[in-house]
């Protein structure tokens, strides 16, 4: 029923991502091999900054892919997401370039035009995506903090709390792997290439 992207995952987890599946399959994404590759080409067009970017559809099938300004780069953008405090100084001593490579910060003014194209659209938020351009394709502390964070923003702005998806470079063939964050947990997302 489902092809599962398990990306060298244990048999029992793929087991427990398959049973999650059939228990909710509103839970599950499925995306089109023509969304995955155009995540992987911004990823690759942005190395080594991080690319970031929203998947929209219905019924948990994403039909349109978002391509987001990542700001971080800009003077002061540290401070426009909620970066803790060690974070946010950690930042403050980067270069732009350097904060770029190793944090994001959507830019609004797309976001906004992007959230106006899915509700004239009647779609959905599915995804939230980024690049790791150096590390595994898995949420860092920072990505967790904020996903949790945004768990009361995303209704308050009329949208789903979504899924994410990470992107990563290290190795010559990019590790795509998506994941539910809730309250601060981390579990693996399901999701299908069509």
């Amino acid at each position: 029923r489902f092809r599962f992207i398990a990306n060298g995952c244990p048999p029992e987890q793929v087991a427990l991502m398959e049973q999650f599946a059939a228990g909710r399959p509103d839970r599950v994404v499925d995306v089109t091999v023509a969304s995955v590759d155009d995540m992987i080409a911004h990823a690759r067009e942005l190395a080594p900054h991080e690319c970031c970017g929203l998947l929209a559809g219905t019924g948990g099938v994403v039909s349109r892919i978002y391509r987001i300004k990542n700001i971080v780069a800009m003077e002061g953008a540290q401070n426009l997401s909620s970066f803790d405090s060690a974070k946010a100084a950690h930042l403050e001593r980067l270069s732009p370039d350097e904060r770029a490579e190793i944090a994001f910060v959507m830019d609004m003014q797309d976001f906004s035009t992007a959230k106006k194209d899915m509700r004239n659209n009647s779609l959905d938020l599915q995804v939230v995506y980024h690049s790791h351009p150096h590390d595994p394709a898995r949420p860092s502390v920072t990505d967790i903090k904020i996903a949790t964070d945004y768990e009361e923003i995303w209704p308050k702005i009329n949208l789903p709390i979504p899924a994410y998806l990470l992107i990563s470079l290290m190795h010559a063939t990019p590790d795509v792997r998506s994941y539910w964050i809730k309250s601060g947990e981390v579990s693996a997302a399901p999701f299908t290439v069509q």
